[in-house]
């Protein structure tokens, strides 16, 4: 599938959403607020476990070769593995279900985790080294100044609507010399510079995950140096991406290719729910275009 097609198909997609559905209602509704990011993981906690993993990961798979497999989910875990030493003191940010915290706990029996989350599941069984805390991780107040070595963020701080106050908070807790490896989703280019339709299914699509409005490659580098960071290696995953992508989008297409199917389950179903369906009808062609990308950030406090 080429460049253009996937340009077509994004508008078309675009185009028959908007006889079925009210487009303008759905990204101009209630904004990215830390009770609707809490809401949306609690609603979509079944959809979480069933669609991305039993095991309680919650990040898109990296696959090599362009063939899925359920081992690509450790890619992002075992990167950050890669930077623990032994006694580091290690953050996770918007650590979830868990999965994440516990495999690198277990994997690192002598560096110390804390996981923080609005969210988080409840009742998991954590080993020693590993403590979890329910709240917004934008203030920290019970981390002291330069005492974390390594932070990493799976597809988290693309919720943030003050990057740059998460990434202060951030500088102030991790020790100089301190490493963040942070994967998320990023525009090829500004949101303003592409047409109506590629803004509507970037708008749908942060919006089905009660995401900010996704920012510009250039925006995040910016955020980060704004901050006092140094960027010391970006990769680019969006092709490893899509075959996790094109699963899912296979199953939103059991909704989105039956208008009559998708009406009575976007009346019934939660909206925090439904919006994910689109994040998955649009999520591949959004990729494949070019437009929309999937980096690895890895940034030092100087």
């Amino acid at each position: 599938m080429n460049h253009n097609y996937s340009i077509y198909r994004l508008h078309s997609k675009v185009d028959e959403m908007s006889k079925f559905l009210d487009l303008k209602k759905i990204i101009e509704g209630d904004k990215n607020s830390l009770d609707q990011i809490r809401s949306y993981y609690k609603i979509n906690h079944w959809a979480y476990r069933h669609y991305h993993s039993q095991d309680g990961f919650m990040h898109f798979r990296i696959s090599k070769n362009a063939v899925f497999t359920d081992e690509d989910v450790y890619h992002q875990p075992d990167a950050v593995y890669e930077y623990i030493k032994k006694g580091d003191f290690v953050v996770e940010l918007g650590c979830g279900q868990g999965a994440n915290l516990i495999y690198l706990a277990q994997s690192c029996p002598e560096a110390r985790f804390w996981g923080f989350d609005l969210q988080p599941r409840k009742n998991l069984t954590l080993p020693a080294n590993a403590q979890i805390f329910e709240q917004d991780y934008s203030s920290l107040p019970q981390i002291a100044d330069a005492s974390v070595d390594v932070v990493y963020g799976l597809e988290t701080l693309v919720h943030c609507s003050d990057k740059e106050k998460v990434l202060r908070e951030l500088y102030r807790i991790m020790k100089p010399g301190g490493v963040m490896v942070n994967y998320d989703y990023a525009l090829s280019d500004r949101f303003e510079t592409f047409d109506w339709h590629i803004q509507t299914a970037i708008a749908l699509i942060s919006k089905g995950g009660a995401s900010a409005m996704i920012e510009s490659l250039d925006e995040w580098n910016t955020h980060f140096e704004n901050c006092g960071f140094t960027i010391e290696k970006i990769t680019d995953y969006t092709l490893e991406l899509l075959p996790d992508l094109k699963r899912l989008e296979r199953k939103a297409n059991k909704y989105m290719t039956r208008p009559w199917l998708a009406r009575v389950a976007f009346k019934l179903l939660p909206t925090l729910f439904t919006n994910n369906i689109i994040i998955g009808w649009l999520g591949y062609d959004a990729c494949k275009t070019g437009y929309g990308l999937y980096k690895e950030w890895v940034i030092r406090k100087p």
